[in-house]
């Protein structure tokens, strides 16, 4: 090879490695760029990254940072930097706990969390991580966690509230497992309802089988189903059972959870026992007040009418026995006479138990032996009663008396006989009718019949028993209603007039029934100390002295007309007046010759009341009958202590219309 050739080569050589070096330059020069534009890149994520990053030299002055370092410290560029890191952090914090150097130096990364002061004062929290650089320098990230922290207290709150609600509710507050009713937790509110302590619950089951708390499945099963289909169940109304076995009544409301994966129930329950007791004591005090005001607005209408019917009657029956009086006996026209009496009696017996109805039928009142009462009437029980009953007797000879009318406790003690003998019927069965006389308190007043707010005390009771058909709750509620009956002929008058006797008498009537077994009613009247006394003989043969003068008063013209024969019969002269205001001008005129008046309690224009104390001004010595178809007492009442001499139920007969007369002593 020549010199020449090997030249040349050297010269191609020469031109390949400048090649190539110029190719791996610019390669140097493209991964410069590169690296360049990668580095602008990571400039700005960091200039603009969320959270702050500090860089700085060994002694812990900031060096560098980014745009939210600023933002978070609240210091601007200039400040900033230059400024050793401490200073972010208030003086006590770094006493209690001092920044970790050493454990940088050590090469480990620090991670904390602190409060950081701002520039303004204000505290932020702060999570925090540190680590050196191998060129002794380090870099710090923080972020401002005071949004979580604040998330965290207020989970922390409401989980120690709800704890504290948990724990110190006086209701009872579980959480159970739905699947199984198992128990999870319970507070103390459970425990003293229920009486189970938390032992003994937590891993049982509130189900039958194991602790039996629900008193009925359908009631848990509803609050299942409630849960599924809405998630909550409020207002759950139901009965459940203590560990000592006495029932309580819950309200309660329950939300569905859930605990690791598991359907789970959390309940409040608050025990109401007490509520719905007084609730339903309020709802039997209503039903007995609407009772109450049925006899009274039906006994203001009951004793209007027999009112007027009274007077009617007065006039019949006056009537008939003035024909009597004047007709022989053994005339065609006597049996009649006796007929029409008769009728009238029955008539005024009606007009009896609508006064009785309307409580005002109490018009004799004396001290009475129940027992001795009882044994009068055994002639006439016998025959009023199904051939099929058999009557038995259990009278309590050392019974205290009881103020009583005789005549309408012997209707009482007929209508509850024969209504035991209905109930009875065509089957075999037996009627028990017992005295007695107990204690009672006002919880077992107030289960009666008319519970008036009745005082404490001694009551004497008649008691009568069948073996009947019984009642169902729809007749028990209805058996005293006016005019209410279960027999297809009857008019439902006889029970109701029961009641109204007992009211009048400020008695109650307890009642017991069930269907197929029979039915008891037990009548209870205030007890008495005031010995029994026996009735007063009348003199039906007495005559009188003609030349009297009577001044008789009554709104009825047929009354003044019987009344003015009746005293004319009995040898008297009479003037009459037909109101209070006439009577005043007459009693005015004539009253030194007047030797009693008979006047009637109800009149228009001036009444009974008003007369009387008018006569009472002319002259202290008049002496006044007064008639009246109410109650004796509650007439009585209206002249007490001003001298009045005598009263009269109306209708009257002879025989009573001389007893009045007896008792003024005027013959």
């Amino acid at each position: 090879m020549t010199s020449g050739s090997k030249d040349s080569e050297l010269l191609q050589q020469l031109v390949r490695e400048v090649d190539a070096l110029k190719q791996e330059n610019q390669a140097l020069k493209n991964q410069l760029a590169d690296f360049e534009d990668k580095s602008s890149i990571c400039q700005d994520l960091i200039k603009h990254a969320a959270d702050a990053i500090f860089l700085g030299d060994p002694q812990g002055n900031i060096t560098s940072a980014n745009l939210s370092a600023f933002e978070l410290s609240g210091y601007p560029q200039p400040e900033l930097i230059g400024m050793n890191i401490s200073r972010l952090f208030p003086v006590n914090e770094l006493q209690r706990e001092p920044l970790r150097y050493d454990l940088l130096q050590a090469g480990k990364t620090v991670h904390r969390q602190r409060q950081l002061l701002r520039k303004n004062g204000d505290l932020i929290s702060i999570e925090m991580s540190a680590r050196v650089l191998p060129d002794g320098t380090y870099h710090c990230f923080m972020r401002d966690i005071s949004n979580r922290k604040k998330m965290e207290e207020a989970l922390r709150y409401s989980e120690e509230k709800f704890s504290r609600a948990f724990k110190l509710s006086p209701d009872a507050v579980n959480i159970n497992r739905l699947r199984d009713g198992v128990y999870i937790e319970i507070n103390e509110g459970f425990t003293k309802a229920m009486g189970w302590t938390e032992e003994e619950v937590i891993g049982r089951s509130s189900l039958p089988g194991d602790l039996d708390i629900w008193c009925r499945a359908e009631d848990r099963q509803k609050l299942v189903d409630g849960l599924s289909a809405d998630g909550e169940v409020h207002g759950l109304q139901a009965p459940f059972r203590s560990k000592d076995g006495r029932i309580l009544i819950g309200l309660m409301s329950a939300r569905l959870i859930e605990i690791n994966g598991e359907p789970c129930l959390l309940s409040i329950t608050r025990d109401i026992t007490e509520r719905v007791k007084a609730e339903e004591e309020r709802r039997k005090l209503e039903e007995q007040m609407l009772q109450v005001q049925k006899l009274e607005s039906l006994g203001v209408l009951a004793g209007g009418i027999a009112h007027d019917f009274n007077n009617i009657l007065l006039a019949v029956l006056g009537h008939c026995e003035l024909a009597q009086r004047r007709f022989n006996d053994e005339t065609a026209l006597a049996n009649h006479l006796l007929q029409i009496k008769h009728a009238a009696g029955k008539a005024a017996n009606l007009a009896n138990q609508m006064l009785a109805y309307s409580g005002k039928g109490k018009f004799v009142v004396a001290p009475v032996n129940l027992s001795r009462l009882v044994l009068e009437m055994e002639p006439i029980l016998a025959v009023s009663i199904s051939k099929k009953a058999l009557l038995r007797y259990d009278l309590n000879e050392d019974l205290p008396t009881v103020e009583a009318d005789p005549t309408q406790l012997h209707q009482v003690i007929m209508n509850l006989v024969i209504n035991a003998s209905e109930a009875i019927g065509d089957h075999s069965g037996v009627i028990a009718v017992v005295t007695g006389a107990m204690d009672c308190d006002s919880h077992y007043l107030s289960e009666t019949w008319l519970d008036e707010h009745l005082p404490e005390g001694r009551y004497v009771y008649v008691e009568v028993a069948d073996t009947g058909c019984g009642m169902n709750s729809d007749q028990l509620d209805r058996i005293f209603e006016p005019f209410y009956s279960t027999k297809f002929t009857g008019r439902g008058l006889g029970m109701a007039a029961v009641l109204g006797i007992v009211r009048g008498h400020q008695g109650a009537i307890k009642l017991y029934s069930e269907v197929g077994k029979g039915s008891t009613f037990k009548v209870l009247l205030p007890a008495s100390t005031l010995p029994e006394t026996p009735a007063d003989d009348i003199d039906t043969n007495i005559t009188f002295s003609p030349g009297g003068l009577v001044l008789l008063i009554d709104d009825e013209e047929a009354i003044l007309d019987i009344g003015t024969e009746m005293l004319e019969e009995l040898g008297f002269e009479v003037l009459t007046a037909h109101d209070g205001l006439g009577a005043v001008e007459l009693f005015r005129r004539h009253h030194k010759d007047i030797r009693f008046v008979l006047m009637d309690l109800t009149m228009p224009q001036m009444d009974g009341e008003q007369a009387y104390r008018e006569f009472r001004r002319i002259t202290k010595e008049v002496k006044v009958i007064i008639c009246s178809g109410y109650n004796q007492q509650e007439v009585a009442q209206k002249f007490v202590g001003k001298g009045l001499a005598g009263f009269l139920k109306k209708p009257y007969q002879f025989s009573e219309l001389i007893k009045a007369i007896q008792q003024l002593e005027v013959c």
